[in-house]
């Protein structure tokens, strides 16, 4: 019985942390100087804010990140990830208000960043799904409606 209830209890944790939810944003990109040259093989800094409301408005997170550029220039890591200077991702209120997302480069690894733009974060497909999942009617559409189990189903 011991045992029993020992798996049980272990499949049910298992199952609860299958489900969560990554705490990050992906974030590729390719580093140019200022001639548009790829720079690459080389160490770089880059400093992402969170602006609410405006590209220009109160800043709710910021972090930086130190990736080495491949041969192509190409980099990449996960924003939230990175080491914060301000705020904390994980207690962004991204239920208000629209998010604004600057992103700046220091090609020389230092502390000197370069602005390369403001823009507004949208949404991705998996948050236009999660809109309306788990929301599938007997007919097998998705309706937004709870489904009903009657005798014979």
């Amino acid at each position: 019985m011991k045992q029993f209830v020992l798996l049980s209890m272990f499949i049910l944790s298992a199952r609860f942390s299958y489900c969560q939810v990554p705490r990050c944003i992906p974030y590729q990109a390719i580093a140019r100087n200022n001639v548009g040259g790829v720079i690459a093989n080389q160490t770089i800094h880059v400093r992402f804010t969170i602006h609410d409301s405006t590209t220009g408005g109160s800043v709710v997170y910021q972090e930086t990140f130190s990736p080495h550029t491949s041969s192509s220039g190409q980099f990449n890591f996960n924003i939230g990830t990175g080491t914060p200077s301000s705020g904390s991702f994980a207690s962004i209120n991204w239920a208000v208000n629209s998010k604004f997302m600057q992103v700046e480069l220091d090609p020389a690894g230092g502390s000197a960043y370069i602005d390369m733009g403001t823009t507004q974060m949208m949404s991705v497909p998996y948050a236009l799904y999660s809109n309306s999942a788990g929301s599938i009617n007997q007919s097998g559409s998705n309706s937004n409606t709870l489904l009903y189990l009657s005798d014979g189903f």
